[in-house]
């Protein structure tokens, strides 16, 4: 049974993942959010309402809160109430920073304070696994922070990581976007034992690198040979941002890892100082082969999902 409500909002956190070795392992929330406001009407429908600060048009076919909403109110048995939703979403989309795990995190929390009702981490995760194919994203946009996440028998789990890494985050994004469906076709079907034992022991150095703090670690923990060569073909400069080209000295220290932020098409350094300077070169390197971006900068977010009142506070 639904409740009477008050008009509330719901802030999601985008998110990075991949970090190069840790593919479809190791994700992070981003201080980016997708933000929706919603309150009760006196009809039956619910009304879809796009706000100003957008990144894409509206449309209902590919709707992710919508489907999310409507797939949780299945789970609790109940009907929707009449509701208006307003949806402000900077997040770009086709980039590789999480926008429809957010879209699917931000419908469940609606679903639960409509409803209610409180869905514990594995019913979550129980009705936006299959809505989102890949457990990462949907990790960090729920938990915040870093994240290490499984799958096993068609379900998902995930664990808050631990960390004493102090860094901000560079991405560079493109004009060009990047489907998860594209980016995933690219890659081969088979790997040698080489290329799988190198990640394997990237992957554990990050998670160490990750919950120690050993910014020093993190160049050789963000090494991949699984993924990143294949999809820095789909966007021309990436390869070269990657590779380092033409990184001043003086900023090489700064910059702690860099890699391709999910399946692309944005790239993600990971640094400690210098972040515009980073962000320059990073444009510089990708305009050198034709490809247009721009880049910001963010900082770890660690609450995750929230739900808000009027009057309440945002956690960082």
């Amino acid at each position: 049974m639904t409740k009477v409500i008050e008009p509330f909002s719901v802030r999601v956190p985008a998110s990075t993942s991949n970090l190069g070795s840790g593919f479809d392992t190791v994700s992070a929330a981003l201080s980016l959010y997708l933000t929706v406001q919603v309150e009760p009407t006196d009809g039956k429908q619910i009304e879809w309402v796009q706000g100003a600060d957008s990144g894409s048009s509206f449309s209902e076919k590919d709707n992710l809160i919508s489907r999310s909403l409507h797939e949780a109110f299945l789970l609790l048995g109940v009907q929707p109430p009449g509701l208006r939703i307003r949806m402000d979403n900077p997040v770009p989309l086709k980039r590789g920073l999480g926008s429809s795990a957010a879209a699917i995190i931000a419908g469940i929390k609606i679903a639960e304070t409509v409803s209610g009702s409180a869905f514990d981490t594995e019913q979550i995760f129980q009705v936006a696994y299959p809505l989102e194919g890949h457990p990462d994203n949907l990790s960090a946009s729920l938990l915040g922070g870093w994240v290490l996440s499984w799958a096993s028998d068609d379900r998902m789990q995930a664990e808050k990581l631990l960390s004493a890494l102090s860094c901000r985050f560079v991405l560079a994004i493109p004009e060009a976007t990047i489907s998860t469906r594209e980016a995933r076709a690219i890659l081969p079907k088979k790997y040698s034992l080489q290329d799988a034992t190198h990640n394997v022991q990237r992957c554990a150095l990050l998670i160490h690198a990750l919950n120690s703090g050993r910014k020093d670690l993190l160049r050789e923990a963000t090494s991949d040979r699984l993924h990143q060569s294949f999809r820095a073909q789909l966007v021309p400069g990436i390869q070269q941002l990657l590779d380092l080209e033409n990184l001043d000295p003086e900023l090489s220290a700064s910059l702690l890892g860099i890699s391709i932020s999910g399946s692309g098409s944005a790239v993600i350094a990971l640094v400690d100082d210098h972040e515009e300077e980073i962000g320059g070169w990073m444009l510089e390197t990708l305009s050198a082969q034709d490809t247009r971006a721009g880049f910001r900068v963010f900082d770890l977010d660690t609450a995750g999902a929230q739900v808000l009142s009027h009057g309440d506070t945002i956690k960082p």
